[in-house]
């Protein structure tokens, strides 16, 4: 394995791992799900010395879902996090997990639902008489409802189709559903797979009207308490690297390719720079930047409170950590 330094702005991580030598505090930053899209800034900051600029020697590993993010951050195996605000004000709220969001990435919801593009559900509410398909658990369909609701559709006459998310895309190229509950980020992917056989995916995106955050920076109660200068110094990290991976997303591409075992250079061709595009080209980033709007905060809490009831009554003091001026 090549270690990246400030001389040497390239190399290869084992095991989706990237790692810096000679910094002051380790820190383990494990991501949600595998690397791809939107991370492919912190690779970039690797290379670009945003975390040995701020004294951290971090290593970045894959994740294995939002809820084994909370869980290995409440339980110190790993320091930081990456994972929808909403996973967060649940497991507050349902299991007392000892958490707090940071910061912001992704100011708005990529909810959608991916259909054909020849399909004849032109806007959300169009999905009135037709099929969806979701997996499990799968938070765009939970919300969908409320989506629904915004724009005046009824949930009551769309036919909901439960089957293995490894199964989903299949079910909608062959048209044996007219769409899926997915993000508007993920139906890039599902459009590049359907290019391969001449077929063409759209997505309709409902998240924006629901104005909630999604993925969100968190570390443990813990670490804020025992280490708060580590926790502003690794949120200036970040922000750093997505200041270098908006201002050059062909570079991002660059370094998540040669920062990851296996990551193929045309998935994220088009993936990284869309992702950057749907986190950063909003007003809610125009205005709060990487700070939370504590309002929304409270907006996003009584959203989750709707759709799935919060046993706790959460405040935005109980989700998110705003150091002291």
């Amino acid at each position: 394995m090549r270690l990246l330094t400030t001389s040497a702005l390239c190399g290869l991580a084992i095991g989706a791992t990237a790692q810096i030598a000679g910094a002051t505090d380790e820190v383990d930053f494990q991501l949600d799900w595998t690397p791809g899209g939107i991370s492919a800034a912190y690779y970039l900051g690797v290379e670009k010395g945003c975390f040995t600029d701020q004294d951290i020697d971090v290593t970045i590993s894959r994740g294995y879902g939002a809820a084994d993010a909370v869980t290995k951050v409440a339980t110190g195996v790993a320091d930081f996090s990456v994972t929808d605000l909403g996973v967060i004000i649940g497991s507050i709220a349902e299991s007392g997990a000892p958490v707090k969001a940071i910061m912001p990435i992704v100011a708005q919801s990529p909810m959608a639902i991916a259909v054909m593009a020849d399909s004849d559900i032109g806007e959300l509410k169009d999905l009135e008489g037709h099929s969806i398909a979701s997996s499990v658990g799968n938070a765009a369909m939970a919300f969908l409802p409320l989506g629904m609701e915004v724009v005046g559709g009824d949930m009551s006459k769309v036919e909901i189709i439960t089957a293995e998310g490894s199964a989903l895309t299949g079910l909608l190229l062959q048209k044996r559903v007219d769409a899926l509950a997915s993000y508007i980020t993920s139906v890039k992917r599902i459009d590049a797979i359907a290019a391969k056989s001449g077929m063409e995916v759209r997505g309709i995106h409902y998240g924006s009207a629901l104005d909630i955050y999604n993925a969100s920076i968190f570390t443990s109660d813990a670490m804020i308490a025992e280490n708060p200068d580590l926790v502003n110094r690794f949120k200036a990290a970040i922000e750093c690297t997505y200041d270098e991976a908006r201002a050059d997303p062909a570079a991002a591409v660059d370094a998540i390719v040669a920062g990851v075992e296996g990551m193929q250079r045309d998935t994220q061709t088009d993936m990284v720079p869309f992702s950057f595009g749907f986190a950063f080209d909003n007003p809610v980033f125009e205005a709060n930047g990487y700070a939370f709007d504590i309002d929304r905060v409270a907006h996003n809490i009584a959203i989750v409170d709707k759709v799935t009831p919060l046993s706790t009554e959460l405040t935005p003091e109980d989700v998110v950590y705003v150091p002291a001026e």
